[in-house]
């Protein structure tokens, strides 16, 4: 019997120095994936101090947190040492820290971080229920979680290698990724799906092939997000509290 995949060595492309493209990628995407974090936290943005993101990448969406002046405190760590290939400019000015980790175990006591979160991280962990747990654990306030919504009608195998190619090893619908969260014990407290904005879409082509692009997918998302994500590959954002987790403090 022949495998049906090709399996190689779990999260290789995301191993040494980012190329000039791979880094303006991840600039453009960060903005995205900040504002989904600002617009479900709300007005209780104004009580976050101190940030962990894991899976951290280059540190372009911590920076892009401090830019839009959502927390005063920002760590970052990665299973690859995050020096390789920082990009925080423009956010200097802040509290940053940096360290790799062993992608198991969080290394801060409980309740360290008023917000935690980890931005398409879910879909290359082997333990994903182990991983939120973490998450959670060292959420003081909140906990954010974001995936690509890849299980639709149109999936199929050379997709799903397209994407195994580039460590995803979880695969969710909107339901799925709920379920997976409430089963790891988290409350969830806002949930969002959304399309790329029109940068992203026009970053591997042109402005105009972009906004094509968007118009047809985000004419698919008002419709509705039950209907769009049976379509096509959107992302979904929860925002999580644990089950035991204390209100947040006054400041």
């Amino acid at each position: 019997m022949t495998m049906e995949f090709s399996v190689g060595q779990h999260n290789a492309h995301y191993e040494g120095v980012y190329s000039a493209q791979e880094r303006g990628w991840r600039r453009v995407c960060a903005v995205d994936k900040a504002d989904h974090i600002a617009g479900l936290l709300g007005a209780s943005a104004a009580g976050i101090g101190n940030v962990l993101e894991v899976g951290c990448g280059t540190g372009a969406v911590l920076a892009r947190l401090s830019a839009i002046g959502i927390g005063r405190d920002f760590t970052g760590i990665d299973v690859i040492d995050p020096a390789t290939n920082l990009e925080t400019d423009g956010a200097a000015t802040a509290p940053f820290h940096w360290s790799s980790y062993d992608g198991a175990t969080i290394p801060f006591a409980d309740g360290s971080f008023d917000l935690v979160y980890a931005s398409h991280v879910l879909e290359h962990v082997p333990e994903p229920r182990a991983f939120l747990r973490e998450l959670a654990r060292v959420a003081r306030s909140f906990i954010y979680v974001e995936v690509p919504c890849e299980l639709h009608a149109r999936t199929n195998r050379r997709a799903l290698q397209s994407t195994l190619d580039i460590g995803h090893i979880n695969f969710y619908t909107p339901d799925t990724f709920r379920l997976v969260l409430e089963t790891a014990g988290l409350q969830v407290a806002g949930f969002g799906t959304w399309d790329h904005s029109l940068p992203v879409h026009a970053f591997h082509s042109s402005h105009l092939k972009g906004l094509a692009k968007s118009i047809v997918r985000k004419s698919l998302l008002s419709v509705g997000p039950a209907f769009a994500t049976r379509l096509a590959t959107y992302h979904c954002g929860a925002l999580c509290r644990r089950d035991e987790a204390p209100p947040p403090r006054d400041r």
